[in-house]
C-alpha cells in the first residue's frame, strides 16, 4: 500500500527531471524511460523564468501563513473562554462553531462574493485570509478546546493568586503549556490554506494574489508538452508542505491526539 501511495509522486519526480520531449513519450508512441538517460533542472528553471510561478508562490506563503496566524489566535482565545468560563448560551455557541466547520466551504461563496465586494475585499491579501480562517478556525477552535481541556486548572489559579491577570496567565502558563496543540492547529490551517483551491479561483482575480492551486489548474488544462514543467510545479508545491510537516510531526501527532487519554 505504501508503495502505491507513493508511485504516483515518484513518477512526477521523475517527471520533473526529464527533457521535456521525453516527459510525453507516452502518448506519441515511444517508449516509456521509467528514469531519464539524461536528467536535467531545466523544467525547474523554464517553471520560474517563463511562468509567474514565482509570484503565485510567493502569494500561497502570504496568504497561508496569514490564515495561520488569524485562525490560531481566534482560536486560542475562543477556546479558552469555552474552556475556563462557564456563560449562558456557551453549548449554543459550541454547536454553532460544530455546524460551521460541517458546513461545505462551497455554501460560503456566494455569501462570501457578496461581504467582500461590499467592502472591496475581492482580489485582496486580506480577503483571501478572511475567506480561508472560514475554513479552518471552527476545526482549531474544537482542536484547542479538547488541548485546553487536558491542562490543569491549578497553574492558572496559582498565577492568578500571585497577581497575574487573566490575559497573564494565559500568556504565561497556559499558550506555553500548549504548545504542541498550537503548532497542530497552526499546521493545519497553514496546509489547508496552502492548498484550498475554491477561495483563491473566486476571490483572486489576477495573478497579484492567486495562489499555486490555480497556477496548477491552469497546468493540467494544458498541452502535454508542458508536462515536465507541470511536474516541476507539483513538485516546488508540495515541498513546503511535506518539509514542515517532517519538521513538525511530532508536535502535530502529539496534538492531535491532546484530549483523547485523561490521566
Amino acid at each position: 500500500m505504501l508503495v502505491y501511495s507513493l508511485a504516483p509522486l515518484v513518477w512526477i519526480l521523475i517527471a520533473s527531471i526529464t527533457p521535456e520531449l521525453r516527459a510525453d513519450s507516452w502518448s506519441s508512441g515511444r517508449t516509456v524511460q521509467f528514469f531519464p538517460s539524461q536528467p536535467t533542472f531545466q523544467n525547474y528553471i523554464d517553471l520560474f523564468a517563463n511562468v509567474p510561478f514565482g509570484t503565485y508562490f510567493i502569494n500561497s506563503t502570504i496568504v497561508a501563513t496569514g490564515t495561520m496566524f488569524v485562525a490560531v489566535l481566534t482560536a486560542s482565545l475562543g477556546a479558552y473562554g469555552f474552556v475556563r468560563f462557564r456563560f449562558w448560551g456557551r453549548r449554543t455557541l459550541l454547536f454553532a462553531m460544530l455546524m460551521a466547520y460541517m458546513v461545505p466551504s462551497v455554501v460560503l461563496l456566494v455569501p462570501l462574493l457578496v461581504i467582500f465586494r461590499a467592502y472591496g475585499l475581492i482580489n485582496t491579501y486580506p480577503g483571501l485570509i478572511l475567506a480561508e480562517s472560514t475554513n479552518t478556525a471552527p476545526f482549531v477552535l474544537l482542536l484547542m478546546i479538547n488541548y485546553f481541556s487536558s491542562l490543569p486548572r491549578e497553574l492558572e489559579e496559582q498565577a492568578l493568586v500571585d497577581g497575574c491577570s487573566r490575559l497573564g496567565a494565559l500568556w504565561r502558563i497556559v499558550l506555553p503549556l500548549a504548545i504542541p496543540g498550537l503548532v497542530a492547529g497552526g499546521l493545519f490551517a497553514f496546509i489547508a490554506a496552502w492548498n484550498n483551491f475554491l477561495f483563491a479561483f473566486l476571490f483572486a482575480a489576477t495573478d497579484a494574489t492567486r495562489t499555486l492551486p490555480v497556477i496548477m489548474r491552469l497546468f493540467a488544462l494544458g498541452e502535454p508538452a508542458v508536462w515536465g514543467i507541470s511536474a516541476a510545479g507539483a513538485v516546488v508545491t508540495t515541498l513546503p508542505v511535506a518539509l514542515v510537516f517532517f519538521l513538525f510531526q511530532k508536535m502535530l501527532i502529539s496534538g492531535l491526539a491532546a484530549g483523547a487519554v485523561k490521566g
